[in-house]
């Protein structure tokens, strides 16, 4: 059975699949990479350089996929390679984006006694193939690893977003949040890692990403 909340002896491995297409670049890209490093630090500070509480994954998609963080502690993790967006990327393609999250979920697929795996999806336009993302999606929804049943949040960046398809892409509606503007990104991501502190599983942990 998955744990009911997150610590040294119950790691939560955390999927970030990050849009990095050419709609990112500029502003956008450089507030992702700053959420980025702000949420990092708000996880050292949660283990308190004892134990690592997380494990960190990171793919990046343009028109090609790129895994640049597998399953690294937030205490190793350079963060100079998680946080040198650019948005030179090319389109979106999602669906390989999202094909490649549930990869490396099946590859590292944890234990039994590990908080549930969460994939958290950030786009700002539209993915080339829709079908083939909402088929990709999906696939992620429907699996079973051995930390337990993965859960997917699509957050929507700026005005150019299709809310509707990221409803049908996360886990669930409420699992589906639009960020208005892109420094939202530097309140949202460091929040997420003060969510260990929740007891009683993933709905506690869902409810407080609900309400960040």
């Amino acid at each position: 059975m998955p744990a009911p909340r997150v610590t040294s002896n119950s790691p939560w491995h955390l999927v970030f699949v990050l849009d990095d297409s050419e709609s990112m670049t500029g502003a956008p890209a450089n507030t992702l990479n700053r959420a980025l490093d702000e949420m990092l630090e708000e996880m050292k500070l949660l283990s308190q350089g004892t134990k690592p509480y997380f494990k960190i994954s990171v793919i990046v998609f343009g028109s090609h996929v790129k895994v640049i963080a597998e399953a690294e502690s937030e205490q190793t993790l350079d963060k100079a390679k998680v946080t040198g967006f650019a948005g030179s990327s090319g389109t979106t393609n999602l669906a390989a984006a999202l094909n490649e999250a549930a990869t490396l979920l099946k590859r590292r697929s944890g234990t039994t006694n590990d908080f549930d795996p969460y994939v958290f999806l950030l786009t700002d336009g539209q993915p080339d193939d829709p079908a083939a993302a909402l088929n990709a999606a999906q696939a992620i929804r429907s699996m079973e690893v051995a930390a337990g049943k993965p859960r997917l949040i699509a957050i929507g960046l700026g005005d150019g977003v299709n809310m509707p398809f990221l409803q049908q892409v996360a886990s669930n509606q409420e699992l589906a949040k639009h960020l208005q503007n892109h420094e939202d990104l530097v309140k949202f991501f460091p929040a997420i890692g003060t969510v260990v502190s929740s007891a009683g599983g993933t709905q506690a942990v869902d409810q407080a990403i609900i309400d960040i």
